[in-house]
């Protein structure tokens, strides 16, 4: 609320609402890697609601995947997002040179305008400069209009002719002005401008991102670690630029997941080609196959699949670029999905099973199944969206890609995730201390009420705290070899609430025609 209007004089205060702080401890954050209509190359931006993506990383591309994924996230609930851009590794950026001999009082002579980012959003944007050497505050000032083939418009004025290279950096999202020759020599005699002002039109040419490829999806699982914030990680268009090597990368995202201990991959299998289908039998040996194939190769660690969850089919959206016809299409359901896990944390908190609950955004899928193939593919790991009556369309199932009954529920680990993050930030002051028993007992007065308050919230089995948690931090799990390292260790075990996935109600008819429930 405004208290005076700004034009007037005297003190005027308006109250808005502070961007959202970055926080480690929060687990409904998600992170997307794909290609993006414009924005930085290989580095992870933080994006606040589907403005804020816009504003940085532009509109919708039909060419494109990930924005109409980062809107479904968006759409159901998500409220902050890490974006990393990938392109191929010759992109290069719209550009035209801006001979400015003639204007005094600029610093330099000529220089080169370029897009703000690499891509060919920017081909044909065209800048029109006026210098005006007159002006009411008897120094020269520029203007700078910038209209983007899409019709996007920014609009600069009266920039003093000294600060115009840092001006157009730091407000605009479209260009930048790079000065190409050194400062004019002192001395020098100032050229006349005609009328006291002279304008250039300039159309920018040569932008262009190219098809990222394996080497940059790679490189960008390299951001992702370094986000402590990320707690979901999603690749709604590695099958289409990477479509050979998604199953290695998603296995590679698995496993730095999981050594992390705080995030969890959403995976989503290829499409088929049009007028095919993936049947249920086909889909779980794909699977077998590729968990068996790149275990392997990982040493055979089989606790990263713990990390990565599968989610099948693909949705249809509205697409609004599409016309009368192509007015939807079809994406990978990890953005959709991303996004509802992220309403039901702050909803219900990190150890609710993120399903039956509806999908927004959604106007079919790309594929049905009966309820003898979902058995099959329950069993294989795959979480399925449905379409169900009176809900709509949501997903039906909470499981990992780990086969052992203690890693199966995406529930549990993203309990395990948001267990780890608090007890990180309550032990990190604690790092430096004196490795004995008063640091033992500081470390179990830290970890403890995290506990308690997740057994509080139904997090965690067993009537009473002894029965849901135990943290033990003594001479046991600290042996002279240990404390020797430099190591303090902590054994924390935990009974998460087993997540309810079949419910039985027996029922009889009695002899004289009623209908007893029995349980």
């Amino acid at each position: 609320m405004i208290a005076r209007p700004a034009r007037a004089p005297g003190l005027a205060f308006e109250a808005v609402r502070p961007p959202p702080d970055e926080s480690p401890l929060r687990t409904d954050v998600a992170a997307f890697v794909g290609a993006t209509r414009r924005g930085p190359i290989g580095v992870a931006t933080r994006v606040e609601g589907w403005r804020g993506y816009w504003r940085e990383y532009g509109d919708l591309d039909r060419a494109l995947d990930l924005p109409y994924a980062v809107r479904g996230y968006f759409e159901n609930g998500g409220e902050i997002a890490w974006i990393v851009r990938v392109a191929a590794p010759g992109a290069t950026r719209s550009a035209a040179s801006w001979d400015a001999d003639q204007l005094v009082e600029l610093p330099w002579r000529w220089c080169r305008v370029e897009a703000a980012s690499p891509g060919a959003w920017s081909e044909q944007m065209r800048v029109t400069i006026t210098y005006r050497a007159r002006t009411a505050t008897g120094r020269a000032t520029v203007d700078v209009q910038i209209r983007a083939r899409d019709g996007e418009l920014e609009d600069f004025r009266a920039i003093r002719s000294d600060e115009l290279v840092d001006r157009i950096a730091e407000q605009s999202r479209l260009i930048r002005i790079v000065p190409l020759d050194l400062p004019r020599a002192t001395g020098q005699p100032d050229p006349v401008v005609p009328r006291g002002f002279a304008a250039a039109s300039l159309v920018l040419r040569g932008g262009a991102a190219g098809d990222p490829t394996a080497v940059e999806y790679l490189a960008a699982l390299d951001q992702l670690d370094d986000l402590p914030e990320v707690a979901l990680a999603a690749f709604p268009d590695l099958h289409g630029f990477a479509p050979e090597e998604a199953p290695r990368i998603f296995a590679a995202a698995a496993e730095r997941a999981e050594l992390l201990h705080d995030r969890l991959v959403l995976v989503d299998l290829p499409p088929r080609p049009p007028g095919e289908r993936w049947h249920a039998d086909q889909i779980a040996t794909w699977i077998e196959g590729w968990l068996d194939r790149y275990t392997r190769d990982l040493d055979g660690t089989t606790r990263m699949w713990r990390a990565a969850a599968l989610y099948h089919p693909r949705l249809e959206v509205s697409d609004p670029l599409g016309g009368d016809a192509r007015p939807r299409r079809v994406i990978a359901p990890s953005g959709h999905v991303a996004g509802m896990i992220s309403r039901l944390d702050r909803e219900r908190g990190a150890h609710v099973t993120p399903a039956n609950a509806p999908l927004l955004g959604v106007t079919d899928l790309d594929e049905e199944y009966e309820d003898d193939e979902h058995a099959v593919l329950n069993e294989a790991g795959v979480d399925l969206v449905r379409c169900v009556p009176a809900l709509g369309f949501s997903v039906w199932g909470g499981r990992t890609l780990d086969r052992t009954r203690a890693n199966r529920f995406v529930a549990h680990r993203r309990l395990i995730h948001r267990l780890v993050r608090a007890i990180r930030r309550v032990a990190e002051p604690l790092v430096f201390e004196t490795n004995g028993p008063v640091l033992w007992f500081a470390f179990v007065r830290a970890i403890t009420p995290v506990l308690l308050a997740a057994w509080r919230a139904g997090a965690l089995a067993g009537g009473r705290p002894e029965e849901a948690f135990e943290v033990v931090c003594d001479d046991t799990t600290n042996p002279p070899d240990e404390i020797d390292a430099g190591r303090c260790v902590c054994s924390v075990a935990v009974a998460p609430a087993i997540p309810m996935e079949l419910i039985l109600i027996r029922v009889a008819l009695s002899r004289d025609g009623a209908l007893e429930v029995l349980s």
